[in-house]
């Protein structure tokens, strides 16, 4: 599989956050299935990837990506590279956490489940500026001590 590189506030691979749907079904094909979300927005889900878009406008806002996508940030994977997240925080600066994600408003980036050491559980997703901004509860992180 070829390796999905985040451009930040822009989108990952060859799909641009501010696509529509039809636009992101030329990339990918059609979705294996559509949802809605409780606040109203669409998500195409495909094998490992979901693409979520704006209530409002039906614009790319977020894509969503398991394991089992290759998605680099700088040349570096984020699934299996342990300097994934050291790379993240020098990017960002001041990442955030909460209810097990931790965020990188400064790039665009969010980190699902990267404490369990099942990595089929991870997730990262990649954002428009401002998505993640309202979300309640979030401090900042602190890296966890090497065991």
């Amino acid at each position: 599989m070829t390796a999905f590189d985040i451009r930040p506030f822009l989108g990952v691979g060859p799909l641009v956050l501010g696509m529509s749907p039809d636009e992101v079904h030329r990339v990918l094909g059609e979705p294996h299935s559509v949802s809605k979300s409780r606040n109203g927005e669409r998500s195409d889900n495909y094998p490992h990837l979901t693409a979520s878009y704006a209530k409002d406008t039906e614009k790319l806002v977020e894509l969503g990506m398991g394991s089992q996508v290759d998605v680099q940030f700088q040349g570096v994977s984020l699934f299996s590279d342990p300097r994934a997240l050291d790379v993240l925080i020098a990017a960002d600066g001041g990442p955030l956490e909460s209810v097990g994600f931790i965020v990188f408003p400064s790039i665009g980036v969010a980190l699902g489940d990267f404490d369990s050491d099942q990595e089929s559980d991870r997730v990262v997703s990649v954002f428009q500026r401002g998505r993640w901004d309202a979300v309640k509860g979030m401090k900042p992180y602190s890296v966890p001590e090497k065991k």
